[in-house]
């Protein structure tokens, strides 16, 4: 590890390691150890564990040990039915104050995240999806339901990754277009914002659920 930042490239280790399998869902991460085996200090491993917690993928416990995040069928029912409430209300609040170039880019973000669809990148996939959301958190102007959204569903979001690259599920299986939600939004009606938000997500999570259940995530 002679290139590059020490700590982005542990992430990347990390991540790889979680998506492939090699570290399962509720496995301890000691930092002692993975900085032996990554040759690397401590607190790099730290570093990049604090990073890691910000995208989902792990669970920080104080003076405890630091787990890889374990997923179970009712968290994630609960937080998908969370999301749902939360980001019907950010529909209305974003709708509201749209211009036809906030309209435009979110166009622009919907066609990238559809390219990423086909593709093998499904961690550019997911990254494509959650700009595709944000962008439309931000424009609440509410900082507060930002980092309460993005809390919520860097979990969600990471679920959806593992599955994808230990190929149980394909975004193939869970084409949802957007288009549907900037439609909702334009027309400005608030009842149709709500369900197109409620049949996107629950339909891409039902998919993710059956897929987890065949590997112990739910």
């Amino acid at each position: 590890m002679k290139k590059g930042p020490l700590r982005s490239r542990v992430v990347e280790l990390l991540k790889d390691a979680i998506f492939s399998g090699r570290l399962e869902p509720g496995e301890a991460l000691r930092e002692l150890r993975l900085a032996s085996e990554l040759q690397v200090s401590q607190a790099t491993v730290r570093e990049a564990l604090v990073q890691l917690e910000q995208l989902g993928l792990v669970v920080r416990q104080p003076n405890r040990s630091t787990n890889v995040t374990r997923f179970s069928a009712r968290e994630i029912e609960e937080r998908a039915q969370l999301r749902i409430l939360l980001e019907a209300e950010a529909m209305e609040q974003a709708a509201r104050k749209f211009t036809g170039a906030d309209y435009a880019r979110l166009g622009e973000l919907q066609a990238a995240l559809e390219e990423k669809v086909w593709g093998d990148d499904h961690f550019g996939r997911i990254e494509a999806d959650l700009a595709f959301h944000r962008s439309i958190w931000e424009h609440t102007g509410n900082t507060t339901l930002v980092r309460i959204l993005d809390n919520l569903t860097a979990p969600l979001f990471a679920f959806t990754c593992i599955l994808r690259t230990r190929k149980l599920v394909t975004s193939r299986m869970v084409v949802n277009p957007h288009q549907r939600l900037i439609e909702a939004m334009r027309s400005g009606d608030a009842a149709l914002m709500r369900e197109r938000i409620r049949e996107h997500i629950e339909t891409s999570y039902a998919a993710f659920l059956r897929a987890g259940a065949t590997i112990g995530l739910t």
